[in-house]
């Protein structure tokens, strides 16, 4: 499931601030998603070209470094992407990851999940009208290993994924009506640690975590994102107290995302201002990110992660008050 959750949230962010635009356009991103300035420090490419005629819908291909397509899909929106219609993902090697389909950037109805070497993984559904976490509105129909051996149909038998890096399976499971059931085992091979969690009807219960030192973590909720005190409206009023406006800069007011990553331990780094605003003023407003107090990391599988986070922001002239006139006597 981790799989399914992450591609997910890969593909599902959008913000509201989003434009259009009506010519080429082109960005580079690192391997996070987070845009960077030139193509030397890009893990991909992403072309963005006008709607066809008789279209509102921006056709957009991102593309590794390799020059192969990491990326096929329509938009409604330029930047950050609103994704519609079909979109199909790619491996660096050039075979599909997936193909899935959106409305208004969520996804919806059947899609179809790849292995590098080209064989079908699984078939999935997804329900738009739940209300419930994203983990119960994915529908597992089908699933096979990597050879094409058929391990579950009609939702019913048995999930796999695999590390191809570690070359090891990362997860396996029971699958019960579409959705898993009973215990599920993972790992996270590069750090020697192994989990099993437990589904009933598709719902989370509980894990148990080991790591290499065979310390056991349980834990009943398997993920928790990471939490500044006083929530993200309280870190960002801390940005801004921190944030010094460059005094050699005419102020005006700018939109944008605060994107930064939440390490193991809390401490915030790499923090960045993803918008239109000059090189010096991006640097001030990193800068005050990245002098944040320690956070509450974010938790997988009982254990705390480095988590990439994002907090939309906007920066603008406080109006200076007018000072009270006296009264004539």
């Amino acid at each position: 499931m981790r799989y399914l959750l992450a591609l997910c949230g890969i593909l599902t962010v959008s913000f509201c601030f989003a434009q259009k635009a009506k010519y080429q356009q082109v960005f580079y991103y690192d391997d996070n998603g987070y845009k960077v300035p030139t193509v030397d420090s890009a893990a991909y490419i992403r072309v963005i070209n006008q709607p066809d005629s008789g279209s509102t819908l921006f056709s957009i291909t991102d593309y590794y470094r390799n020059s192969k397509p990491k990326l096929m899909g329509k938009s409604s929106t330029i930047d950050p992407a609103t994704f519609e219609d079909q979109c199909v993902t790619y491996y660096y090697n050039g075979k599909r990851e997936s193909v899935l389909t959106y409305t208004g950037g969520r996804l919806i109805g059947p899609g179809y999940l790849f292995y590098p070497n080209g064989k079908l993984h699984a078939m999935v559904s997804y329900d738009t009208l739940s209300t419930v976490p994203i983990e119960q509105n994915i529908r597992i129909t089908s699933c096979m290993d990597s050879s094409g051996t058929t391990l579950a149909t009609d939702g019913n038998g048995k999930y796999i994924d695999y590390n191809w890096v570690a070359k090891t399976v990362s997860e396996e499971g029971p699958l019960k009506n579409g959705h898993p059931d009973g215990e599920w085992h993972g790992n996270y091979a590069g750090e020697k640690v192994n989990y099993v969690d437990t589904y009933r009807d598709g719902k989370f219960v509980s894990g148990v975590t080991t790591t290499a030192a065979g310390v056991k973590y349980t834990y009943t909720r398997r993920q928790q994102s990471p939490e500044f005190k006083g929530g993200d409206a309280a870190f960002l009023a801390y940005v801004k107290r921190k944030f010094k406006y460059p005094t050699n800069l005419p102020q005006k007011g700018t939109t944008g995302v605060l994107a930064f990553t939440v390490g193991k331990d809390g401490q915030v780094s790499n923090g960045r201002f993803l918008g239109n605003v000059s090189p010096i003023l991006a640097k001030q407003i990193a800068d005050a990110v990245n002098s944040s107090p320690v956070w509450k990391p974010g938790i997988q599988n009982g254990l705390p992660v480095a988590n990439s986070w994002i907090v939309q922001a906007s920066f603008g002239v406080t109006p200076v008050a007018a000072k009270p006139v006296a009264a004539k006597k």
